[in-house]
């Protein structure tokens, strides 16, 4: 996603992940729509740090890939100086990274196992 002419992407990386629990009610990730859904300024305020710390995540994980970033860090002033519609579509751009990352990426099947083998205890 192209932010003041440069190329950002958002990743949710255990350091992402705990940076964003911090500001979330009791620190429950699991809790962040609350804070979204609150009123504006606070929503705001969230979603400007969620962004940074999606973005972060992003750069670190290409960085101990080996991979070069050349663009300067997302802070939070940036994302503050956005025009609404782009904050919108960069919001939006990082909570989709959020879903993708948070999916489970391991399928299980059920056993196919009719009776049950557990030992008793004793």
């Amino acid at each position: 996603m192209k932010i003041f002419g440069e190329d950002y992407g958002f990743m949710l990386t255990i350091g992402a992940s705990a940076a964003i629990a911090k500001l979330c009610p009791d620190g429950d990730i699991s809790r962040m729509s609350e804070v979204i859904g609150g009123n504006y300024a606070d929503a705001v305020n969230f979603s400007a740090k969620f962004i940074v710390a999606m973005a972060n995540g992003y750069d670190e994980k290409k960085r101990f890939d080996g991979e070069e970033v050349s663009h300067r860090p997302l802070t939070i002033d940036m994302v503050m100086a956005l025009p609404g519609s782009i904050f919108t579509e960069v919001q939006a751009a990082a909570l989709a990274a959020f879903g993708e990352d948070i999916k489970p990426s391991v399928e299980t099947k059920p056993s196919k196992k009719k009776g049950s083998r557990t030992p008793a205890l004793n």
